[in-house]
């Protein structure tokens, strides 16, 4: 699909897999077409599943410290550095602990974000490879029932791509209007505060910088991306992006490496 050539105001760029193909590095085309864009006044904020301290660390590594950045899908919006915090909005610490008694009881592995802190029951693989892909150290707390009565930021279910396929529909039903159910990486079941998503701190955020949601351009390629696609003027899918999302996007790159730069110049900077 063809998107129609709009202002852009403001572009919302994803990291795992679009900024960061492979989780880690961005090709320089990429950082080069932001900087463009950020030129000629346009605003380019990272909008991740990634809790914010590894968000953070992305973007002062990238150079990318000018604009606020959306971190856990949406649940946090925070200035770079540890600066103001512009939008909170925690799991519901009775829902909280309904999850986590939940997955205590199947027998899942589970990541509680409290206070930017993970806590994990132990140090398994799954939590460390987490932490080698975020650079956020897990915390080992045991019995993570313990919790109850706080809100966490959100809590994720780290599983294999098939199982966490099969839980998402699950526990969607389950927390039907409750929690929003959502995944980030084919390992990740993700639960976060009902109005919580991407689209919606997007949204929120292009208010706050007095721009229309038809000047934003959004980036990304997996579920959680698809609030913010389906809301932005003009939603990019990558190439490699999962085919709902390719259904509901308005263009969809033919790189995977350089998506973020192939959009910037066909959206922003108006070249071939």
């Amino acid at each position: 699909m063809n998107a129609p050539v709009r202002d852009i105001r403001l572009v919302a760029v994803d990291l795992d897999g679009t900024l960061l193909p492979d989780n880690h590095n961005t090709a320089p085309e990429n950082l080069e077409a932001i900087r463009q864009a950020e030129a000629q006044g346009v605003v380019v904020v990272i909008c991740t599943g990634r809790p914010y301290p590894s968000a953070d660390a992305v973007a002062t590594r990238l150079g990318l410290t000018q604009n606020p950045i959306i971190s856990y899908n949406g649940a946090l919006v925070r200035m770079p550095n540890c600066g103001q915090i512009l939008f909170s909005q925690p799991v519901p610490a009775d829902l909280a602990a309904q999850v986590v008694r939940d997955c205590v009881e199947r027998q899942l592995q589970i990541f509680y974000f409290l206070d930017d802190v993970m806590y994990v029951p132990q140090l398994s693989a799954g939590a460390r490879l987490y932490g080698s892909r975020t650079g956020i150290n897990p915390v080992p707390a045991g019995d993570l029932r313990k919790f109850a009565g706080s809100s966490p930021t959100k809590i994720l279910v780290f599983a294999g791509p098939e199982v966490v396929r099969e839980l998402r529909p699950e526990f969607e039903r389950r927390y039907a209007s409750k929690l929003y159910v959502t995944t980030s990486m084919p390992e990740y079941l993700e639960f976060l505060h009902p109005q919580v998503s991407k689209g919606n701190a997007l949204r929120a955020l292009a208010e706050q910088y007095g721009v229309g949601m038809n000047q934003v351009m959004a980036i990304g390629d997996l579920l959680n991306d698809l609030p913010m696609i389906e809301l932005a003027g003009v939603g990019v899918a990558v190439a490699h992006a999962e085919e709902t999302l390719k259904a509901r996007a308005d263009y969809v790159t033919t790189s995977s490496e350089q998506a973020v730069a192939e959009a910037i110049k066909r959206f922003v900077l108006k070249v071939s």
